[in-house]
């Protein structure tokens, strides 16, 4: 394919932000997941790729060299501060009656983890391009609880930001991507991907 200054495509927007909590993970197949958890509007989703890079050196000279998935890491901030969703994550207790109540030894919950970005091409105008991530853990240091008293004539509200680890299954995956040209496409595919209901 020849490239020409005309080519442009770029992600303009961000949409839904869910999370699956894994129920299990087969030998040889991807993890199943439980009903998705809505974590709120999208804000953000930042994602990066951590590798393992190594080289190979004989007869004087480098043989070979490569970098090797290592992880990764998803920063997503969403609209929506809710304690029950944040005790699933974290492995805290809540019950409607007592409320969220955090111990020294929870243990963050593994799940899968699903966002949908707008993507713009230039003479083709948006489409949407569903992500999944097949198993993530939520960092624990990234739970943060921030409040700043009110001034007069300013208004600024605290979005919710939470961290994941991004791991392989034990089908070596990691994640799964594909472009639909309506919003109702990517999230079918979602809800196919994770075998979930609708986010609640």
């Amino acid at each position: 394919m020849t490239f020409s200054e005309s080519r442009v495509q770029m992600s303009i927007g961000a949409r839904l932000s869910t999370f699956y909590p894994i129920t299990a993970e087969p030998a040889n197949a991807h993890p199943t997941y439980g009903p998705g958890i809505d974590m709120g509007a999208n804000v953000k989703a930042y994602l990066t790729v951590q590798v393992a890079s190594g080289s190979i050196f004989g007869d004087d000279v480098e043989q070979f060299d490569a970098e090797l998935f290592a992880g990764g890491q998803l920063d997503a901030e969403t609209t929506l501060d809710d304690l029950e969703a944040n005790a699933t994550l974290f492995g805290h207790t809540y019950n409607a009656e007592e409320g969220e109540e955090s111990h020294a030894d929870d243990i963050a919950q593994d799940g899968g983890y699903s966002f949908i970005e707008q993507i713009f091409a230039k003479g083709k105008g948006t489409f949407f391009r569903a992500t999944c991530l097949y198993k993530v853990t939520p960092m624990q240091s990234s739970e943060k609880q921030e409040a700043d008293t009110r001034k007069r004539g300013e208004f600024n509200p605290k979005n919710k930001v939470v961290s994941y680890k991004i791991k392989e299954d034990v089908t070596r995956a990691w994640r799964k991507r594909k472009d639909f040209k309506t919003q109702a496409e990517a999230e079918a595919f979602i809800n196919k991907i994770f075998g979930a209901a609708a986010a609640g």
